[in-house]
């Protein structure tokens, strides 16, 4: 490959790279971990589901895709269409998991900072 499609392909990865972290500091911030703290397990299970639904696809669906790219418009409608699949099957499952995590620890510190009913009084 010429040196601008290696130059290419690495701003590529690392946009694609720089999206997985801005997933990730969306959704660790500690306001949204407030928010997701509050979620019901119904939510939670929910969400994590709903993201793996598209690999359930990849994985169960022959996709053969085959492209002719003969103008701008075309490769930039096939970039947002690929931009599209990454959101979809990498973005979506890593904030589904990491929404798990954020739930599952509030829950244990909220279990945690709760002391045992004999110590209530009641």
């Amino acid at each position: 490959m010429p040196p601008i499609l290696w130059g290419l392909a690495a701003v590529a990865g690392l946009l694609l790279l720089g999206l997985c972290v801005a997933t990730g500091f969306a959704v660790l911030r500690a306001r949204t971990r407030a928010r997701i703290g509050e979620w019901s397990a119904a939510r939670i299970v929910a969400f994590v589901v709903i993201a793996a639904i598209p690999w359930l696809v990849v994985w169960l669906a022959p996709i053969n895709v085959s492209l002719n790219i003969h103008t701008v418009p075309v490769l930039i409608g096939w970039l947002a269409l690929a931009l599209l699949a990454f959101g979809v099957l990498v973005l979506l499952p890593l904030a589904a998991l990491l929404a798990a995590g954020v739930w599952l620890a509030a829950r244990r510190r909220g279990a945690s900072a709760m002391p045992p009913n004999d110590e209530q009084g009641v």
